[in-house]
């Protein structure tokens, strides 16, 4: 019997981490038209925590402050991003909340260039220039005033969020434990989430089944699974190539929603669709040499553990 290659078993691994994190928008838009939004997000990343501090008791005993004050500055843009995220779906479809949060790829590398104070490069400004054309021919309103909904807005809001999250990933990472800092900032972020919901929102005592379903499905396989999964897959191909093949949750995120949603997909949101991923890959994909910090490759594995 001939034995598969690991980096293929690798990237077929990363695509179902694509394909589960796509699933989750049509899910939580779901559930979030039972449950408040926030209530959801709360549930789910408390759940999730609980499981990662099973897996990963033995880093979290011996966890310094530090680390812990890390992972809640990280868990301060990761609830940000879900908080913006999950109630901009409340106003747009599942399939255009994948595709327009996806920009976060083209974003860092701008929030990178003003941190470093160096140029971004030629690529990212032309991967930035389609994807914000892809962006208008998505969202525009002829018959309106302004040219994103509300949901949109919320969405590329989300995007820089998610950015942010992915730089501030990137700084704590190198100095201490990554399964910590994982764990952490998920906590963190469901137990905001759950203020947030206490506090501004009516919660549900008694949950549907289905409400249920969703939770356990964004909590163990979105977020645990996917994060366990990627971490293992990651040894045996490179950052770039598992950039492209985690990104692909924006095609699955449209492809669940006009299958699961019902969602029309328009011949000019098609195409705005196809340029933003298409600016996603050009960003990802160059050799970075071709970028100012003069590396061939960064990570990209670190910034979507949490989807």
């Amino acid at each position: 019997m001939t034995k598969i290659p690991r980096m293929l078993l690798a990237d077929s691994a990363m695509i179902l981490v694509g394909m589960i994190w796509g699933l989750n928008f049509t899910l939580i838009k779901y559930a979030i038209g039972i449950i408040p939004p926030m209530e959801f997000i709360g549930l789910r990343f408390l759940l999730a925590a609980f499981a990662l501090g099973v897996i990963f008791f033995k880093h979290l005993r011996v966890s310094s402050v530090q680390e812990v004050l890390a992972g809640c500055i990280i868990g301060v843009f990761l609830a940000l991003g879900f908080l913006t995220q999950t109630i901009g779906l409340q106003h747009t479809t599942p399939g255009k909340s994948g595709v327009i949060t996806s920009l976060y790829m083209v974003i860092v590398p701008f929030i990178v260039s003003v941190l470093r104070q160096k140029f971004v490069g030629w690529i990212p400004i032309g991967g930035a220039l389609l994807a914000f054309a892809g962006l208008c021919l998505m969202s525009w309103r002829v018959q309106e005033s302004l040219w994103l909904s509300e949901g949109d807005l919320l969405s590329v809001l989300c995007a820089f969020a998610y950015a942010l999250h992915i730089v501030a990933v990137e700084h704590f990472a190198a100095r201490h434990n990554p399964y910590v800092l994982t764990t952490v900032q998920i906590a963190f972020a469901g137990l905001v989430s759950s203020v947030y919901s206490v506090f501004f929102e009516a919660p549900h005592l008694a949950l549907p089944a289905f409400v249920w379903g969703a939770v356990l499905y964004t909590a163990l396989l979105g977020t645990c699974f996917a994060l366990l999964v990627q971490n293992l897959a990651q040894q045996y191909t490179s950052s770039s190539h598992a950039a492209l093949l985690l990104g692909l949750e924006a095609p699955f995120a449209m492809l669940f929603s006009i299958l699961i949603w019902g969602e029309s997909l328009s011949a000019r949101s098609l195409l705005g669709s196809l340029m933003i991923f298409a600016a996603i890959v050009i960003v990802e994909l160059t050799p970075y040499w071709w970028q100012t910090t003069g590396q061939k490759d960064r990570p990209a594995g670190q910034h979507s553990e949490t989807r």
